[in-house]
């Protein structure tokens, strides 16, 4: 029995050390880093989301990965209507490195 929990503890500690913040990080980038001549945003703003779920397993130091959801940039600027993509963001919302969703956050115009 205490040979599972510590194996236990041991796979929790790699999914957590593995991850970009070990308890929570929330983080907005660009996608571009060529603005030069990139219009300023006075437009709509769209975003579509994609969800990962990672299911730590017990027997041996790995992990079921889950993936659901679209997180492209066409399909927001499309959801929103827009004909014209400025550019774009990507926000990521990790806990414990065991749930992580992202959303693509474009600017554009209509």
């Amino acid at each position: 029995m205490t040979t599972r929990r510590t194996l236990l503890a041991a796979c929790m500690l790699i999914v957590c050390l593995g991850s970009t913040g070990c308890i929570y990080s929330h983080t907005v980038m660009p996608l571009d880093v060529n603005f030069n001549q990139t219009p300023v945003y006075q437009g709509r703003k769209g975003d579509d989301s994609w969800n990962t779920l990672r299911i730590p397993l017990i027997v041996v130091p790995a992990y079921v990965q889950i993936d659901w959801g679209s997180s492209g940039i066409a399909d927001a600027a499309r959801a929103q209507g827009m004909t014209e993509i400025y550019y774009a963001d990507l926000e990521t919302l990790s806990v414990l490195g065991v749930w992580t969703q992202r959303w693509a956050i474009v600017y554009g115009k209509q």
